[in-house]
């Protein structure tokens, strides 16, 4: 048995919004569905949906609907403003992460394809803006996840030197989805993934859910 790597108490943490911190699949699927269903185009089941990559709309939807990508996007987000306030769900320990990341780390951050404008209402809607010292979203920066550009922005915000395109102190970037371990790497973060087993290899922490994250970040703070 290998015995598990040490990881460097981080200087900042990004996290990922949707199915990181706020579980989103149900109002995500249903206003997805109800866009698919608009084109006559065929809607997949719940599982099948909650396996995509999570790239932005911009990213995706071209590919979809060609020509027709902005007026389906314009129904896919109208859908989703229907409901999203309301069905606004923090997962459990969620607020306790955030809480410890601000009081002990120091300096967080968010990095979401969700569309900006919408992404920083559902933050403030929670109250939650005075945890974080930046929140970027999809359409905010040329490029999405898993462009590293969000990730350096926030950097940028936060007074952290970015050096030969990774951050010169340790910053995690916690996620779900194969867009954000992309990110992670991309950005010279070390990925941390909330999911129930490792499927990426060694260089990804994988941990159930923010419980973990916050017990892990307060076991590597008491051995730095």
């Amino acid at each position: 048995m290998t015995n598990k790597p040490m990881y460097p108490f981080p200087k900042a943490v990004l996290f990922d919004w949707d199915n990181t911190l706020i579980d989103s699949f149900p109002t995500i699927y249903k206003a997805m569905s109800e866009m698919l269903s608009h084109y006559g185009m065929p809607v997949p089941s719940y599982e099948e949906y909650t396996g995509h990559l999570g790239l932005s709309l911009r990213d995706t939807f071209p590919a979809l609907f060609g020509d027709k990508w902005e007026e389906a996007r314009d129904i896919y987000l109208g859908a989703f403003q229907k409901y999203h306030l309301e069905t606004l769900s923090p997962f459990d320990g969620a607020l306790e992460l955030l809480e410890f990341v601000r009081n002990n780390v120091g300096i967080s951050g968010v990095v979401s394809n969700k569309t900006g404008f919408i992404l920083r209402k559902e933050v403030e809607y929670l109250k939650w803006g005075g945890l974080f010292d930046a929140v970027f979203g999809a359409t905010d920066l040329p490029h999405d996840k898993p462009a590293p550009d969000a990730v350096f922005a926030c950097l940028e915000k936060a007074g952290i030197a970015v050096e030969n395109g990774k951050p010169a102190v340790p910053v995690w970037f916690v996620g779900d989805g194969d867009a954000d371990i992309l990110c992670a790497r991309n950005s010279g973060c070390l990925p941390v993934r909330i999911a129930s087993e490792n499927k990426d290899g060694e260089d990804v922490l994988t941990l159930k859910n923010c419980r973990e994250v916050l017990s892990e970040l307060y076991s590597c703070r008491q051995t730095r």
